[in-house]
Order: C-alpha cells, then sequence, then structure tokens
C-alpha cells in the first residue's frame, strides 16, 4: 500500500509541474454572467453558455450577451461588451488582432501590444488603436462613434472616407456631417473605463486644457512681379519771347497709373452631397429547402464623390494689366473600399455564421446580406457547371486546436480571483431515526488562468455539545490517511478542457466518452471526488478517472472503480474513432482483490455536418482478474467453444443535433459482463450482478441553458425473453429520469432512479408495497430541490431519498443557505 501512495504522490507531483507549464495564453470570461451569454464557434454551432465552453473562445466566434455586461480576458488585453451587443471574434492572441462589433457597444483595452495594432470593425466604420491604450467603441442604430481614454486611435469613415485621429479623452460621432472630435467629461471615463484611474483621468485633463498660445500669423505668400514704370523723357522746353515777357510761368507733368488696393474678393462654393450613414443592418434568411443554402455576403460601396474644387478670383479695376488668382482647395485622401464576397452554407434557417475568407477582409463594413438557395445538381450534371467564384465553406466540423498554455511573463497580468464560500445547512434526517444536524462549511478559493483550488473545512454538531470536524487528528492506517488529506479538497483544475493537458478534481464527472456503456451517468448530485484527467497528442485523446479520492467506499469494505481509455480518431480523411481501455474494479473485502473489464470499441460516422451527428458503434469488452492473482482463463479460455467465458459485444448507434443527444445500443451477454457495471446502487454496497443473454440500452438527453431532461433505461433479457433478476431475486432492469429547469435565479429540479421498476409498479397496484418504495429503499432514489440567487446569497431546499440497504418511509430533508465572497484582481 505504500508503494501505491506513493505512486499517487508522483502522479499528482508530476500534474502540478506539468501545469505549471501552461501560461495564460487563453481567452475566458472575467466577469459577468456567464449564463446569459449566447455563444457560437467558429462552425456556427450554438453552444451552452458554461465556463468551460467560454474558456475556448476563439477565432471566428460569434458572442451576443442581451441582458448584462460580460468582461473578455485575451491575452492582449480585455473587452468589456456591453448588454445587448453582438461580437464576432477574430485574432486575439496576435500582437495584430482584429474584432467585428456588429452592432452594440464595446470597450477595449490593450496592454503588451508593443508594436502590436488593435483594429476594431463595424458596419460602416474602422478603428485601429496602436499599441497599449484603450477605446469606446459604440454602433447602434442611434449612434455611431469611437472614444479614445488612453492612447491615440485612427478611425475610418466608410461613407465620407474620411480618416481622422482620434486624442485621448476625445470623442468622434460618425454620423455628424462636421465629424470632428470633441472632448469628454471625466465621468464619461469613469463610467465606460474598464480599469478606470482618476489620477490618470485628472492628469489628460489637465495636459489638455492647458492654455493655447495661438500661432504668430506668418506672412502671406504671394507671387508677385516688379513693375516697372518708364519714366518718359521731358523735353527740353525753349522759351522765346514772342511778345511781352510773361510775369509766370506753369509746367504741367503726367504721373503715371498706379492701381489701387483690393477691395472685392469673391468665392463660390459648390456644395456637394454626402451620402446618409446606414443606420439599419437587416438580414432575410429564406425557408430551409431540401437542398443547402448559401448566405453571401456582400459589402455595399458608398458612393465616393469627386474631390470638392473652389475657384477664387479677384477683380481690380481697369489698368494697363489685370491681375487674377486661381487656388485650388487641399484634397482630401480617399481610401478606396473593396468588394467582399463571403458565402457560407446553413442547414437550417434559424443559424446564420458570419465567418469572413480573410481576415483581412474580415475589417471590411458589412452593409446588407442576401440569401440565395442553391438547388441540387444531378451528378449527370455536375461535371458542367461551373465553380462559383466564392469560396463555400464547409458543414463538416473541422477539428481546431487551442494554443497551448505556455509559460509567459504576462501571466500576472490575466485576472483571476480569490473569496470564501461558507454554507450553513440544517438537516432532518429521516433515514437515522430523525436526527436533526448542523453543519457549517467554509471553502476558501483562488483561481488564476488555467489553475483553480478550492479547499474545504467544516464544523458539524446535533445538539450544539459536542462538535465534530474534519479536522480531526490523523488517522493511523495509510489508507485513511490518505482520505483524509484529500478531505480539505472541494475542487482542485490544472489546465483547460481543451488543452493538451487537463486535470480536473470535482464533485461532477464531466468527461464522458460515448464509446464505453460502464458507467450509468450521474445522478444528482454526488458527495464523491472524481479524479479526471486528459491528455491529447495528435490524433490520440487518454481520459482517465478514479470515481473517489474520499475512499468512503474502500473504507466501508466497498468496491471502488476506476477508468482509463485510449481514443484514436485520424486528423484527416474517413473521422473514424478506435478506443482501448478498461474498467478496474478495486476491493478491500474480503481480501484486497483488482479485476479488469478490458474494453475495444469502434465508432463509424455516417452523417457528420456542422449541427447533426450520427454514428454506428460497436464495442467489446471482457472480464480479467489482475490481483492478487492474474487468471487470464476467465478472459480467453482455449478449452471453450467459445474462447471467452465473460465477454458483453454491443452494436448500437449514437445521435447528436444541437442540445439533443441519443443512444441505444443491444449488448450479448455472457458471465459476469453486462452494461451500467457502475451505479449507484452499487456503490452502496448492493449486489446489482446478473446473468442476462442480450442487453438493451437506450440514454437519451437533453441539456440546454434553461432546461436539461435526462432518460436512462437498460432491460436485460434471459434466453427465454424474460427480464432478468438479481441474486435476490429482484428485477434488473435499471432505469433513470432527472429533470432540471432554470428560470432566472430560480432553479428547480427532481429525480428518481430505480432497479426493476416494472415490479415495483406491480407491487404498489397490487397493494403489497407502499408508494414510498417506488422513491426510496434498497433499490430506489429520488430527490427534489428548489433553489434562489440573491445576489451574493443563494438558499437550498432539498429532499432526498438516498439508497440504502435498508427500508424507511421518511426522506432526509435539508435547507442549505450559502454565502460567496470574492475579490478580482
Amino acid at each position: 500500500m505504500n508503494r501505491l501512495c506513493k505512486h499517487v504522490g508522483l502522479l499528482l507531483l508530476a500534474a502540478c509541474l506539468i501545469g505549471n507549464l501552461y501560461a495564460d495564453e487563453s481567452v475566458f470570461i472575467g466577469d459577468g454572467d456567464i449564463s446569459a451569454l449566447k455563444l457560437y464557434d467558429s462552425q456556427g454551432n450554438p453552444l451552452d453558455a458554461t465556463s468551460e465552453n467560454a474558456s475556448q473562445i476563439g477565432e471566428g466566434w460569434i458572442i451576443q450577451n442581451p441582458d448584462t455586461p460580460i468582461l473578455i480576458i485575451t491575452p492582449r488585453g480585455t473587452i468589456n461588451v456591453y448588454e445587448g451587443s453582438l461580437l464576432v471574434t477574430g485574432n486575439l492572441s496576435s500582437k495584430n488582432s482584429d474584432l467585428y462589433l456588429v452592432s452594440g457597444k464595446a470597450t477595449f483595452n490593450t496592454y503588451a501590444m508593443e508594436g502590436g495594432v488593435l483594429t476594431v470593425t463595424t458596419p460602416v466604420s474602422r478603428h485601429r488603436l496602436e499599441g497599449d491604450g484603450e477605446m469606446l467603441v459604440i454602433t447602434t442604430e442611434g449612434e455611431e462613434s469611437v472614444t479614445s481614454f488612453t492612447g491615440t486611435v485612427e478611425s475610418f469613415n466608410a461613407l465620407t472616407g474620411f480618416t481622422r485621429t482620434i486624442r485621448p479623452f476625445d470623442k468622434l460621432f460618425m454620423q455628424e456631417e462636421s465629424a470632428r472630435p470633441q472632448p469628454i467629461e471625466i465621468g464619461y471615463y469613469l463610467t465606460y473605463a474598464t480599469y478606470p484611474d482618476m489620477m490618470l483621468a485628472r492628469q489628460i485633463v489637465q495636459n489638455l486644457s492647458a492654455p493655447i498660445v495661438a500661432p504668430k500669423p506668418m506672412a502671406p505668400k504671394a507671387r508677385t512681379t516688379e513693375l516697372v514704370i518708364e519714366q518718359p523723357e521731358v523735353e527740353k522746353v525753349t522759351i522765346a519771347a514772342l511778345a511781352e515777357p510773361v510775369s509766370s510761368l506753369v509746367v504741367t507733368q503726367q504721373k503715371p497709373f498706379i492701381p489701387e488696393q483690393v477691395q472685392v474678393i469673391s468665392v463660390a462654393v459648390q456644395p456637394i452631397a454626402v451620402p446618409q450613414p446606414v443606420r439599419t443592418l437587416t438580414s432575410t434568411i429564406l425557408k430551409a429547402p431540401s437542398s443547402r443554402i448559401i448566405v453571401t455576403v456582400r459589402p455595399m460601396v458608398a458612393d465616393i464623390p469627386s474631390a470638392p474644387k473652389a475657384t477664387t478670383s479677384v477683380q481690380v479695376p481697369s489698368a494697363p494689366s489685370q491681375v487674377t488668382t486661381m487656388s485650388e482647395l487641399d484634397v482630401p485622401s480617399v481610401v478606396q473600399q473593396e468588394s467582399l464576397d463571403v458565402s457560407l452554407p446553413l442547414e437550417e434557417p434559424a443559424t446564420m455564421v458570419m465567418q469572413p475568407e480573410d481576415t483581412r477582409s474580415a475589417a471590411i463594413p458589412l452593409q446588407n446580406i442576401e440569401a440565395e438557395v442553391i438547388e441540387p445538381i444531378p451528378a449527370s450534371e455536375q461535371a458542367a457547371v461551373e465553380q462559383p467564384s466564392e469560396a463555400v465553406l464547409s458543414t463538416t466540423p473541422v477539428l481546431t486546436s487551442t494554443p497551448s498554455l505556455l509559460t509567459s511573463s504576462d501571466a500576472e497580468r490575466i485576472g483571476g480571483s480569490f473569496g470564501l464560500v461558507a454554507d450553513y445547512r440544517f438537516q432532518l434526517d429521516g433515514t437515522n431515526a430523525n436526527s436533526f444536524s448542523h453543519r457549517l462549511i467554509v471553502k476558501p478559493f483562488f483561481t488564476k488562468g488555467p489553475f483553480s483550488l478550492s479547499l474545504q473545512s467544516n464544523i458539524e454538531t446535533q445538539d450544539f455539545s459536542s462538535f465534530t470536524s474534519n479536522t480531526n487528528p490523523i488517522p493511523s492506517s495509510t489508507l485513511a490517511r490518505l482520505s483524509y488529506a484529500f478531505s480539505y479538497v472541494d475542487q482542485l483544475r490544472i489546465g483547460y478542457s481543451t488543452s493538451a493537458f487537463y486535470l480536473v478534481l470535482d464533485h461532477t464527472r464531466s468527461m464522458v466518452s460515448d464509446m464505453t456503456s460502464f458507467t450509468a451517468p450521474q445522478f444528482g448530485e454526488s458527495s464523491k471526488l472524481v479524479l479526471q484527467n486528459q491528455i491529447k497528442a495528435g490524433p490520440f485523446t487518454l481520459i482517465t478517472a478514479f470515481d473517489d479520492l474520499y475512499l468512503t467506499n474502500l473504507l466501508a469494505n466497498r468496491a471502488q472503480f476506476g477508468s482509463s481509455i485510449l481514443q484514436f480518431t485520424p486528423s484527416g480523411g474517413y473521422p473514424l474513432t478506435i478506443a482501448l481501455g478498461a474498467l478496474a474494479k478495486v476491493e478491500k473485502t474480503p481480501s484486497n482483490s483488482v479485476n479488469l473489464y478490458p474494453l475495444l470499441s469502434f465508432r463509424f460516422p455516417v452523417i457528420n455536418t456542422r449541427t447533426t451527428q450520427f454514428s454506428a458503434i460497436l464495442q467489446a469488452h471482457g472480464y480479467l482478474p489482475v490481483y492478487p492473482s492474474f487468471d487470464t482463463d476467465q478472459f480467453i479460455d482455449t478449452s471453450l467453444a467459445t474462447f471467452f467465458p465473460n465477454y458483453s459485444l454491443g452494436a448500437g448507434f449514437a445521435i447528436k443535433r444541437n442540445q439533443f443527444s441519443a443512444k441505444i445500443l443491444a449488448s450479448l451477454n455472457e458471465g459476469k459482463n453486462h452494461n451500467l457495471l457502475v451505479n449507484d446502487f452499487a456503490y452502496a454496497g448492493i449486489d446489482t450482478s446478473y446473468a442476462s443473454t442480450v442487453d438493451l440500452l437506450t440514454d437519451i438527453r437533453y441539456e440546454g441553458t434553461g432546461f436539461e431532461s435526462k432518460v436512462v433505461w437498460n432491460v436485460p433479457f434471459t434466453a427465454s425473453f424474460a427480464i432478468a433478476t438479481l441474486s435476490g431475486g429482484h428485477a434488473a432492469d435499471y432505469s433513470q429520469l432527472s429533470l432540471g429547469v432554470k428560470i432566472k435565479k430560480a432553479s428547480f429540479g427532481l429525480g428518481i432512479s430505480n432497479l426493476g421498476l416494472f415490479d415495483t409498479l406491480q407491487a404498489i397496484f397490487a397493494g403489497t408495497a407502499r408508494y414510498t418504495t417506488l422513491l426510496g429503499g434498497t433499490y430506489a432514489t429520488s430527490y427534489l430541490y428548489a433553489s434562489y440567487e440573491f445576489g451574493i446569497a443563494s438558499l437550498l431546499a432539498k429532499v432526498t431519498y438516498p439508497v440504502s440497504s435498508s427500508a424507511y418511509t421518511v426522506p432526509v430533508v435539508s435547507l442549505t443557505a450559502r454565502l460567496k465572497l470574492s475579490k478580482a484582481f
């Protein structure tokens, strides 16, 4: 056992070391109500608004949050998307990042962008923020504007063709004809900035409000020519005395003409019509025909008027020469608009994917959307049809990989949170002579990027005279010490579900493969600490799980289970999946033993589209004791005609369409093998083994944002087509039904699970059993809960009939009040 503990410790140490190799080169939700989001991946698939799906946000995703603001943390900055906005993501990890804000408003704050450029495009404008800075972009029916809080923004108006430079604390209204930046108030900055800094705001306002010294006017520049006036020659005057000498003499001389100063200047400017800004973006999607639909997105290029000219004429009085001056106003630079056609196939009218063909062309404003129905072309005529000029994106899902998490000097910039969760639970245990108990649980937590840790400690009392706690003295046995160490762990996560390495310790089993039918779906809330690990390497995926690190069952002399499965799916060609693994059953009584159930499974995709996957499944598993003795005859016995004394050979199909999934499997069994070996009744120490010839398994699920349901039914038949029975004579069919509803901050749910459902119903109708045997007892379990959130506080009421080997009539009733205090950083 010491050797086992050493191996487990080395495994956890290696996991932690590998987790430190990951950096925060990922995208996740830093603040806001994730459940209010509407997410669509790069292929247009609608996704549930969960933390795991939000952590996978990549290029080409569509994000819509109609009710509440959401803060998105990226490797290069933050994006605060306000309510009522629609955002299409581009490259979020490069220093040349780009985003497309279809409607609404968002604040973009960049860091670690030295030498980089953030480009934000709207339907009528494009804004570039170089280096570190922050800007607010608004594109609605009533306003089209950009505001610079820090850094310099270069704004291009696609309607007028003008490019403006926006300084800090300036706002540009694109729809105004003047289109001149205007200063903003400090309150506007404090309202919309992601991380407002009052000292910085005052400094910027002080610098902008410094007195401006008017520049000294320069002397006017004009082209002049020196005017040379020829002086007329003065002829000699000869005075001859024709008469008596005169008393006086008058000489008259003509002066040259000099033009007077210009008094009148007239300027004639011809007005130019400027097109009105586009205020409405309308998309029309036709009814889905039997054939595919191609949505063509074309930009509407605004008519750019020719360069305006003004003629200035100067009129002067008549003179020997006339002066006329002609001047042209400076012609504004006009940026040429390129056209873009993007065609995307749609399979249903309710889903529209806006994904540009080229990242560079994604910055071109989109003005109109047209839907064009393409009729199916007969195979005989396909060769004669020319290929369209637009590139049509395939509807087949493409396996995209998230950048691996590596160490980075920018790790401290990624936001995280820490805090404390305190639970008070009052419980009336009807299965234990109606005893009362009070429990206080304290859970400090810390999360930052790919690492998350939540610890726990509790204290419990019945009459406040004596108390019990998980901080009791360290036990003496090795197995109990290991359970004691893990009793302080509530949750641990290293990496993300899309990372190459992902390790999680939690009370929910999230890594489930449809390649195996060993384990029944989780039923209600679980008190087990499940270890799950996923390792991806190219086309290979290794999934390992152990059902409970608290070791509750082993300490109670009951069996515990673990599993490991290796899946291979080639990256190119036909996406066949091959799985090889085993289920391990570990028991302590009557002696330490380990039994394996080896598995070989195949999945053959028949329909593999963006929204629908339909696959055929073939699987086989056997039985092999490995400790304390290695008995290969239980797996393969050459003395038998069938070679396999214990086997299960199953075939069926699985279908998934959006949030709906279903699986139907028929199995031929022999010996110790059958479906759903691991279930809640097996955990309670109830003997669930049976002998059957055929098992029919049905698993139907719907998992939406506000509603989820789950129906599981496994019916074993004998050779005589009768329902197989357990060792105690009870019917062995397994059934499970659960429902969950969430309406805003209120949640409701119920569930019921049975062994031998038909036998129990017949006994109730015959009057030989009480109706409570359908809800709880040796072969039944059920629950009912209701909860409501009050901001940082929440309240949960729950009624449970737990699985037990003894019968009872009163359930376990509990009332839990929770307070969560957290601080983001």
